[in-house]
């Protein structure tokens, strides 16, 4: 009976079922930037709108990475609403040297599992950051999607943040910024 049951439940739902093939990938990005390693983790955290350009609505009225255990990486969409999304969840930080997300970020809606991690350490002066992410990608991802996301990782800390840090831009964060004038 039980077995019939089964069957008969497995018949209704597997037209309905689409299969994926699920994999996983890594892959690191490291980029040297021109300033002290706690001014780069104060930026890369916090209020990240002024060089973070990926976000679901236009123009969201909040964009934060909280730096701590339990923190969100989320979007507001509008101030004093409830709408946004929650990109990641911090699930590990030692400020200024570590810092690591859990969550889909522009993948929501995908059954994807994404882990970043980041490691700050001093470069050759204490006015050198080396800004490493480890990414650990898997589920409904093949080598095509974890291609994009890394090149969105480059994007992130080598086109954005890494110039926004180099024109010191962080100091003004609120005024334009000139390593972005062309965007």
């Amino acid at each position: 009976m039980i077995a019939m049951l089964a069957a008969a439940l497995l018949a209704q739902t597997s037209t309905e079922l689409t299969p994926f093939e699920a994999q996983g990938f890594r892959t690191q990005i490291e980029v040297m930037i021109a300033a002290p390693r706690e001014d780069v983790f104060d930026t890369a955290t916090g209020d990240v709108s002024p060089w973070w350009d990926h976000t679901f609505w236009p123009g969201p009225a909040e964009l934060v990475i909280e730096p701590e255990v339990g923190g969100l990486f989320y979007e507001r969409f509008e101030v004093g609403a409830p709408d946004g999304v929650v990109h990641a969840r911090v699930i590990f930080v030692r400020r200024p040297e570590q810092l690591r997300l859990d969550g889909p970020l522009g993948l929501s809606g995908r059954a994807v599992h994404l882990v970043s991690s980041w490691t700050l350490e001093e470069g050759a002066s204490p006015n050198e950051t080396v800004f490493t992410v480890d990414l650990a990608m898997s589920g409904e991802v093949d080598e095509e999607l974890a291609g994009i996301v890394r090149s969105v990782w480059v994007h992130f800390i080598e086109g954005r943040l890494k110039p926004f840090m180099e024109a010191d831009c962080y100091l003004e964060p609120e005024a334009v910024c000139a390593a972005f004038e062309s965007d």
